[in-house]
């Protein structure tokens, strides 16, 4: 898995920073403890406690010389603690006491910021985490102090809070007024150590320091796209989608999946027409025609429709003289009837729906007739349980019992696994359960 291990390889391998070597027991060139590595170190343990609790335990085992022919396959946090170690108690509470809140802090003062003669770019990969850390640095207290209200507001975990902190300490220990950081600079340090870049990307854009010198995603897709195209048709296209993209002085931008597309609808036509022509204004009707006639059901009316938008950009922006797809009629769209399921169908369906997530949408779906999208968007304001309504869509539906017992299993799911979140949506998970977004899927 490359550079990503588990919590407790990562532990071993801050404690003991005399680097890699060969491990006297399975070879292998690995982090070392007293000469072993962390499997060796864990299948002597296995095996001492199965020969009856050995005097020195896994030492016993490692120094008695016989080498170890196996490894038991261990998988992370099985071993975190024993059974016959019972946590401590402080309190009511169990486990160590929480720690306190940071000093709140705010932007150091700056009298006047000395001008760099150059710029040189920062490798926080080689930054030492045991020698190089600086918490008194103000900048870095200030940080400290947004990351903990930004947790706060987003219900983070205290994982998710430790590796921000983490990050923010190896980027902003040695910051000084006027520093920035570059994303091509935090990137690398973050996933090396495997830590989430993003969530310190926002805490750093926060307080001004960071510079996201990523390539939009946007661009490479636009150049891949336009590749192979006739010059004057690409520079058409790419003012046509650059428009669709950013907007226009009377256009407002279009959702990036329209944008996909009309480019995917007509890419294969602009591409045959650029092994004739030079320019979109050599396109006549005759060839739109060409084009349209080998075409039929929906394929025919969306590259008709992407045609039309293409077309008449250019003529709008005075890039062609006359418009060939204009008057050519899209025709009507042959909708279905939509056909109720079968009972084979809803009884497979009520049969895999068993989270108390996947109940609630079958729920709402089946019984509300609602989309996907409206289930995302579903705000806990949205549900009345004391008066049963239930608000989708903008519309008011009353709640029946089956609905209101799936959204109490629902809630109280919701509750236990995710106390602390601040997300407003009815349905979360993982992901959204530390932001205020919907949920991407359901």
């Amino acid at each position: 898995m490359g550079q990503r291990r588990c919590s407790s390889c990562s532990v071993l391998r801050h404690h003991y920073l005399s680097g890699e070597g060969q491990c006297a027991g399975c070879g292998r060139t690995l982090t070392l403890k007293k000469g072993y590595c962390r499997l060796c170190w864990q299948q002597a343990a296995h095996e001492s406690k199965t020969a009856g609790e050995l005097p020195r335990g896994a030492t016993g085992v490692l120094e008695s010389g016989e080498p170890l022919r196996y490894h038991q396959l261990f998988f992370d946090r099985m071993k975190l603690r024993r059974a016959e170690s019972p946590a401590r108690k402080y309190g009511t509470r169990r486990g160590a006491p929480p720690k306190p809140p940071p000093v709140p802090a705010a932007r150091p003062p700056i009298r006047w910021i000395q001008p760099k003669l150059f710029e040189t770019a920062r490798d926080f990969s080689r930054f030492d985490e045991s020698a190089d850390i600086d918490l008194t640095n103000p900048w870095l207290s200030w940080a400290i102090y947004l990351a903990y209200q930004r947790g706060e507001a987003r219900g983070w975990r205290r994982g998710v809070r430790f590796a921000v902190r983490r990050g923010l300490i190896i980027t902003l220990s040695r910051h000084a007024a006027g520093d920035v950081v570059r994303w091509s600079e935090l990137f690398p340090a973050m996933r090396a150590r495997d830590l989430n870049a993003e969530r310190v990307a926002v805490v750093l854009a926060e307080m001004g320091v960071l510079i996201d010198d990523r390539r939009p995603a946007f661009e490479g897709w636009l150049d891949s796209k336009l590749d192979e195209l006739a010059p004057g048709i690409r520079h058409a296209v790419e003012a046509w989608l650059r428009t669709l993209h950013d907007g226009g002085p009377r256009s407002t931008p279009r959702d990036m999946a329209s944008i996909y597309n009309y480019m995917n609808e007509v890419r294969p036509i602009l591409l045959d027409w650029s092994a004739r022509y030079d320019h979109l204004r050599e396109i006549t009707r005759d060839d739109i025609q060409a084009v349209l006639d080998g075409l039929h059901g929906s394929r025919r009316c969306n590259v008709l429709v992407a045609l039309r938008q293409l077309f008449a950009f250019c003529r709008k922006t005075r890039l062609i003289f006359r418009d060939p797809v204009r008057n050519i009629k899209v025709g009507e769209h042959p909708y279905r009837i939509a056909q109720p399921l079968g009972q084979e169908e809803v009884e497979q369906a009520v049969e895999i729906a068993t989270t108390p997530v996947a109940r609630l949408v079958v729920v709402l779906a089946a019984i509300y007739a609602a989309r996907t999208k409206a289930i995302r968007e579903l705000r806990l304001d949205d549900v009345d349980l004391g008066n049963r309504r239930l608000t989708i869509a903008g519309k008011v539906r009353p709640i029946d019992a089956l609905t209101h017992q799936v959204l109490l299993d629902w809630l109280h799911h919701r509750r236990t696994r995710w106390p602390d979140t601040a997300n407003p949506h009815l349905i979360t998970n993982q992901k959204s359960a530390m932001g205020i977004g919907p949920a991407s899927t359901i």
